[in-house]
Formats: structure tokens, sequence, C-alpha cells
């Protein structure tokens, strides 16, 4: 009697091939989403860091020109003007015979420097001259005062001058910049960077 071998074919088969491929590209996904997120959290927590020392940079600068507020090149008072959200004053920042006009503002989540040179003969400052610069981005003031001024009878305790500040009383302003945290949870948190000034022309019994 003859006894005939079956060849046992050995292989996947389609069932278990698709199998296989779902099963990859699920990894595949799961890896590629890992990374992205890794990415993603390492840009943030840099563009934080970014946002902090930007922060800090700019409100020393601020304090600086603001404590050298004088008299502008026209015989204008030292302070323009005073608002919850802008100022405006004259300082001179580039130490030349001219003395600059300084203005800062919030507008649309972002703080903005103008700085506008007095020119002609007789010296005048031109508005459409001003040269703006964005100083900070991501900032979450809303509502909340950037600027806080305090007249000459404060002495490190106290409550700023209420609005309409009358600008002859302000001896002090207080710099309350609120930066939105971008690693946070939904961008809805934020940090505080806050600081304060005397201006030096103006200050009768500020200490330093």
């Amino acid at each position: 009697m003859h006894r005939t071998n079956s060849k046992i074919q050995q292989g996947f088969t389609l069932i278990e091939i698709m199998v296989s491929i779902a099963v990859f590209t699920m990894l595949g996904v799961g890896v590629v989403m890992l990374i992205s997120n890794a990415i993603g959290t390492s840009n943030k927590v840099g563009v934080l860091s970014a946002n902090a020392d930007r922060a800090r940079k700019i409100s020393f600068q601020m304090m600086n020109e603001l404590r050298n507020a004088v008299t502008s090149s026209t015989g204008t008072y030292a302070l323009g003007s005073v608002a919850d959200q802008a100022i405006t004053f004259y300082s001179n920042v580039d130490s030349d015979a001219a003395i600059e006009r300084i203005r800062y503002y919030i507008s649309d989540g972002k703080l903005y420097r103008g700085l506008l040179k007095p020119t002609g003969s007789p010296l005048a400052y031109v508005g459409a001259n001003e040269t703006l610069q964005v100083v900070q981005d991501n900032v979450a003031n809303g509502a909340t005062p950037l600027f806080y001024y305090f007249d000459d009878s404060y002495d490190g305790t106290g409550s700023a001058l209420t609005s309409p500040v009358t600008i002859t009383q302000v001896k002090l302003v207080r710099l309350n910049l609120l930066i939105t945290n971008v690693a946070g949870v939904d961008n809805t948190n934020f940090f505080t960077v806050t600081a304060s000034g005397s201006i030096r022309s103006l200050k009768d019994n500020l200490a330093e």
C-alpha cells in the first residue's frame, strides 16, 4: 500500500498578517505620539523659560528708565500720562543731548515699548516718528492693572493711588506683569513679575 505524505505549508495566513500590521501600526502611532508629546512639552518649557527671562529683563529696563525720568527736551513734566495699562514718560535712554519719550502699553496680549526722539527746531515730539517694539509676548494681565502708582507718603505699605491718578502726585511706580504659563494645563495659569522704582527727579521722602 502506498502512503501519500501531505505537504504542510508553512507561513502566515491573511488574518495573521492583518493582525500583525494592526499591532505594529498601533505601536508605531504610540511611539510617535510619545515623542511628539515629549517634544511639545520640551518646547513649552523652553518658551516658558524664555518668557520668564525676557520678563525679568524688560522689568529691570523699564524701572531703570522710570527712575531716571526727567523733564523733556521741550520742558514737559517727567511723566506724560499714567493709566492702569499704560504709562508715558521722558528719560534719556541713550545718553545723548536729547530726552526720549518712552511709552509702555498692553495690546492684544503683548507689551509694547514706544520710543520717540524729539526732532526739529525748536524741538518737538512728533507722534508719527515713534518706533514701536513688542518687548513681551504672552501677557496675561487682562483687566488686571499693569501699573500701580504711589505718592510721597508711601513707605512700603498702604494702597496705591486711585484712578484717575493725578500725575504730579506720582512718586513711585510699581509694575505687575502677568505672563501666561505656556507649560501649564490648557494655558490657564500664569506667573507674576513685579518691580518698583521711585522717580529720582520727583521723589521726596522715598528711600531707594
